[in-house]
């Protein structure tokens, strides 16, 4: 059980989307703020599904990793991926040439004033444009509520975790230390600066200042390489 915990804590440790998001809230305002909130995020996730799964569900999760697992493997999902995979290359092809998404802006011509009618933004376009702000206002809640999707644990290896962990035949207290202690190794990307700041808290601030302001300055070649690659993965998960 626990060789089985660790090996995939320490898979799953560096997930895209999670590494993405942790990148994305170092280059915001307070970052280890925002770091901790995201953390709480990921946790409060894996301790409700590990407590519902270990407790409620046990027999269920074991037929359903099965399925999630025969699914992950079947041609309909490839193509899927080889799908997305070539979606991810071409907007990572298009941020690296610089195309903007933004709406275009108004525009008055002379005499005449033509104006150029955007159209209202939409109520998810509001939205996100708020979460932007707070971020960058630095609220924890929105890198909380951010990691309540992002930072948590991949679905099938969870599972795939849990499944394990029940069958284990451990006691209950066992049972719930090896869903934490996978849960921190998953995490582990996230608690290295957080335990750096609080072992050399100067060091650790200079340390991100720095990161962030390269982040910033190459944040559009950051974003081509991030797509490429995740498209270059999904092409190769999907071909396989």
């Amino acid at each position: 059980m626990w060789t089985t915990v660790l090996i995939l804590g320490l898979i799953t440790a560096t997930e895209p989307v999670r590494l993405g998001v942790a990148l994305f809230l170092i280059s915001k305002p307070r970052p280890m703020v925002n770091l901790l909130a995201f953390w709480f995020g990921g946790m409060a996730t894996g301790a409700a599904v590990a407590l519902g799964v270990l407790l409620l569900l046990r027999d269920f999760a074991h037929a359903l990793a099965e399925s999630v697992t025969s699914l992950a493997a079947s041609s309909t999902v490839g193509h899927i991926q080889v799908a997305l995979g070539v979606v991810a290359l071409v907007v990572a092809a298009l941020v690296a040439a610089g195309v903007s998404v933004r709406p275009p802006a108004l525009v008055s011509t002379g005499e005449s004033s033509a104006v150029l009618v955007q159209e209202q933004p939409s109520r998810f376009a509001r939205l996100m444009a708020n979460a932007q702000g707070a971020l960058e206002g630095g609220f924890p809640w929105v890198a909380f509520v951010a990691g309540l999707s992002s930072a948590g644990p991949p679905p099938v290896e969870y599972l795939v975790v849990l499944t394990a962990i029940g069958a284990s035949g451990a006691a209950l207290g066992t049972q719930l230390s090896a869903t934490v202690a996978y849960l921190l190794v998953m995490l582990a990307i996230v608690e290295i600066p957080l335990v750096s700041h609080l072992v050399n808290p100067d060091k650790t601030e200079a340390t991100m200042l720095r990161l962030r302001n390269w982040l910033r300055t190459h944040r559009r070649q950051i974003l081509s390489v991030a797509f490429a690659a995740a498209g270059v993965a999904l092409l190769t998960s999907g071909m396989n």
